[in-house]
């Protein structure tokens, strides 16, 4: 292939200027061609495309020049009609409702309410523009009261106003929750390579035990305590540790209304701590869940022989909560909870 010297220097100019892949592989093409030492056929292999692609780009830039080569035609036929606002509407609308598991109920779905018909894979594009990503849904009990979680949320000051806190006496905001661990082993997601299976050692062991936490909500402290089970007596006991943490303060206890919680008024309740009971079925309220979730991480695919050793390992991924508040505060976080607790 031979090109006039002005658009053999152009074609040069441009493909060091440019940072466009697309046109950097069509000029690169180019000036193999006009090397005479290659074949079109050995350009193609090169270069990685058909040899009719490399043939339909060498004719266009000695039909039209640089520009020829560099601008594609604007394609013709239908345009998608995935392009419509109102569909797009409701494909995002799904995918907050986490309707489909995958692209091809996607396809299905299009085609059955929208007679729109799309391939699988062309559908990635789409739920990747529209803001979709693959999610783990976490499960909400049908007993749920969606206004009542959302009322605690809204109006925690006043509920904290309303226990008459005596106002000489400093005040800590806690939310507490217990964890089961135990021998049974459970696997989890973890890294590998591609096309190898990872496969992990699991047993069946019914030994257990349970980690009751507590987070400080605005100083981030951190107080955790190792149960052989759940009842009310124990429960009483990592009260009163909350409360010995700081003898000098009133301990407000936010926790969910299991069978083993003390409940607000009891009078077996030690000196100075008070109980604000969650909604039924609301552990998204509960930033101690966020804990277990992180330390589960820690275990899960490893076998553990007996519960020290488990308890060991459970000890070491709690350590950073005791030791950094800004670790606690950070996993509780400055919203609705922090800022409430603050300004009461």
């Amino acid at each position: 292939m031979v090109l006039d010297e002005a658009t053999a220097t152009a074609v040069r100019e441009r493909f060091r200027q440019t940072h466009d892949a697309t046109e950097k592989e069509r000029l690169r093409a180019v000036m193999l061609a006009t090397t005479g030492t290659h074949t079109h056929l050995e350009i193609a292999a090169k270069i990685g495309r058909a040899l009719s692609t490399v043939q339909n780009w060498l004719a266009r830039i000695e039909g039209g020049g640089l520009d020829a080569l560099l601008t594609d035609k604007p394609r013709s036929g239908r345009p998608s009609e995935l392009k419509k606002e109102s569909l797009q509407q409701a494909i995002t609308e799904g995918l907050r409702d986490g309707r489909w598991l995958t692209a091809g109920q996607l396809a299905g779905w299009l085609h059955k309410k929208h007679k729109v018909s799309c391939k699988p894979k062309r559908l990635y594009y789409w739920l990747g523009k529209l803001g979709g990503r693959p999610k783990v849904p976490r499960p909400v009990h049908t007993k749920k009261n969606p206004e009542e979680a959302k009322a605690f949320q809204e109006h925690l000051y006043d509920k904290l106003c309303e226990l008459g806190l005596p106002k000489e006496r400093p005040v800590r905001v806690w939310v507490a929750d217990e964890g089961r661990y135990g021998l049974h082993s459970f696997t989890r997601r973890c890294w590998g390579l591609r096309g190898v299976r990872v496969v992990k050692r699991a047993q069946k062991k019914y030994q257990w035990g349970y980690i009751f936490g507590a987070l400080e909500v605005v100083s981030g402290k951190a107080e955790f305590c190792f149960l052989p089970t759940v009842n009310l007596d124990l429960s009483l006991g990592f009260l009163a540790q909350i409360a010995a943490s700081d003898p000098a303060a009133e301990h407000v206890v936010i926790w969910d209304q299991a069978g083993f919680h003390q409940r607000p008024g009891d009078a077996t309740l030690p000196p100075h701590v008070h109980i604000l009971p969650l909604p039924a079925y609301s552990p998204e309220l509960n930033p101690v869940e966020k804990v277990w979730d992180i330390v589960k991480d820690t275990v899960a695919n490893r076998v553990f022989e007996a519960l020290g050793r488990l308890e060991n390992a459970l000890s070491r991924a709690l350590e950073p909560f005791w030791k950094d508040p800004g670790r606690t505060q950070r996993l509780v976080g400055y919203g609705w909870l922090h800022e409430q607790a603050n300004a009461s």
